[in-house]
């Protein structure tokens, strides 16, 4: 669906689906997709609004009072497009048709925001001026030079090497960092995976710790309100069990937080091992995961039941939530 995005874009769509997130709507709406505008093309962003005498904050503020006050959602959590965003999408794809453009910039996008009419977002445009004539007549949309990923195996993104293929995006508010998961395409059918971090406003990601050859860091999540995410660190020539690493995305200090076979379950069990992470609470404490344990049926059968399980980080109180029947998640 973005293979002719460029990076810029693509982070636009991502910052769209955190500001969802913030106020809890189960879908990413036109006026998020707006408000990820303006956190990733500032420079368009001053050009359009020029000598306006209204600010960002102020279509924020008019935005939070249209929206219907809801939970947080996890950043976690994919949220999926409206089906207005569905079609601005596909109103930028034919902008870019229309300049002759091979890629999809941000510029199109905004064009494709006030292309649909009844969306909220070009209704708080449309209202203070803001026009698609005059947006068309005024600036100049060029054919962008930030290309997208050409190849999915050949990571284009400063600081990542070539030979890794994009897998999982985080952000983490508390340190504005983006944290990509980045498969390996050279290990055969282990699915060897690597961290990548920058601060959303930099320009290039460095790579988290320096894991050997054969040791994966997969299965990221990360915190609402602490700088730090939580992975696994797995040694896939060992048992197939990670160790649950935290790392602080300010201090840059990785440490193991959950040492692999050390959950303490007091149910009566052969082995037990962690699966994948699913979410961490936004004091950092709380880690939700799913795990399996091998259980005792009789003399000569053991069977390996599934859980979504809450581990306290400080003091490794493991409790199952829910048997996760019949289902492989």
């Amino acid at each position: 669906m973005f293979e002719r995005y460029t990076e810029k874009a693509r982070r636009l769509v991502f910052f769209a689906r955190y500001e969802a997130s913030q106020f809890g709507s189960p879908y990413i709406e036109s006026e998020h997709l707006l408000l990820g505008f303006f956190r990733e093309n500032k420079a368009l962003s001053a050009r359009v609004f020029s000598g306006s005498s209204f600010s960002v904050d102020d279509i924020r503020r008019e935005i939070e009072k249209h929206s219907t006050l809801r939970k947080q959602i996890s950043t976690s959590v994919d949220l999926p497009l409206s089906n207005e965003c569905k079609r601005i999408l596909h109103y930028a794809s034919q902008e870019a048709d229309r300049l002759g453009h091979k890629h999809i910039g941000t510029e199109h996008l905004f064009l494709g925001m006030l292309l649909e009419k009844d969306c909220f977002a070009a209704h708080l445009l449309t209202e203070r001026g803001v026009s698609l004539e005059g947006v068309r007549a005024n600036i100049p949309i060029e054919e962008p030079t930030e290309e997208p990923t050409a190849e999915l195996t050949k990571a284009k993104s400063p600081g990542i090497p070539a030979g890794y293929r994009w897998k999982t995006l985080l952000y983490n508010p508390a340190s504005e960092t983006i944290i990509v998961e980045m498969a390996r395409s050279d290990t055969g059918h282990l699915p060897m995976s690597r961290l990548f971090m920058r601060n959303r406003s930099a320009d290039a990601y460095e790579q988290i710790g320096s894991p050997p050859d054969n040791v994966s860091y997969e299965a990221a999540v990360t915190s609402e309100k602490q700088p730090i995410i939580v992975f696994n660190s797995m040694k896939w020539e060992g048992d197939g069990n990670p160790d649950v690493c935290v790392f602080n995305l300010l201090t840059k200090e990785l440490s193991i937080c959950v040492p692999k076979n050390s959950l303490n379950i007091p149910q009566p069990h052969l082995r037990s091992w962690v699966l994948t992470l699913v979410s961490l609470s936004d004091d950092g404490q709380t880690l939700y995961l799913k795990i399996g344990i091998e259980k005792v049926v009789s003399v000569n059968l053991a069977i390996v039941q599934y859980y979504l399980a809450s581990l306290g980080i400080a003091d490794k109180k493991l409790e199952l939530l829910s048997h996760l029947k019949d289902i492989r998640f």
